[in-house]
């Protein structure tokens, strides 16, 4: 019994002692966490940029826009497509809007006109415009284009783990060559 006992403690002795193969089940330990950690900040990286182009693309619109006095629904469209392409669109979900805001006889922001990436009139024209920052932006006679832009952006590396996150920017300017921005459909059909 004493020799059983004597021979179970040297080989618990030499397996504590016994130094190989730990480094292989430390990396198998940590290699999980690195891992992770990993992909974790390229994805962070990725969305990050992501978010950054839908800012820059609504900036740009707006301000693309604001240097017409008459804007052609083909020129909107082409505007759309463009920043489409700076937002790097791989097929998701993204909705792009153009929308001139005027004040209404009582001071109130109503739509003088809007468009969208789909061709539609995403607000109604002479409807309450309320996604202004301040109501008192828009001068009497003159108009403020504001550009709004929805992207739902999805992981390309961890679609199954991570859901879409959707990412919203807007950005306001003034018409810079007249005091209202027309929409037009041809050379001599514009918005009143």
């Amino acid at each position: 019994m004493a020799r059983r006992e004597g021979i179970a403690r040297d080989i618990v002795r030499r397996w504590r002692a016994c130094q190989s193969g730990v480094a292989a089940v430390e990396f198998a330990l940590v290699a999980p966490i690195l891992v992770f950690l990993f992909f974790g900040v390229v994805e962070s990286a990725d969305a990050l940029a992501r978010n950054r182009q839908v800012t820059l693309a609504v900036n740009t619109l707006v301000d693309l826009a604001s240097q017409e006095t008459n804007l052609l629904t083909s020129d909107a469209d082409d505007l759309f497509d463009g920043m489409a392409q700076i937002i790097n669109d791989d097929g998701a979900p993204l909705v792009i809007r153009l929308v001139s805001v005027i004040n209404d006889p009582d001071g109130d922001p109503i739509v003088h006109w809007s468009r969208d990436n789909a061709g539609g009139e995403p607000y109604a024209k002479g409807a309450d415009f309320g996604n202004l920052p301040a109501a008192t932006l828009i001068d009497p006679g003159s108009s403020i284009l504001v550009a709004e832009i929805s992207y739902a952006y999805s992981s390309k590396i961890s679609k199954i783990i991570i859901p879409a996150i959707n990412f919203e920017s807007s950005a306001t300017r003034w018409p810079r060559r007249s005091m209202r921005v027309q929409l037009c459909t041809s050379a001599n059909a514009c918005t009143s």
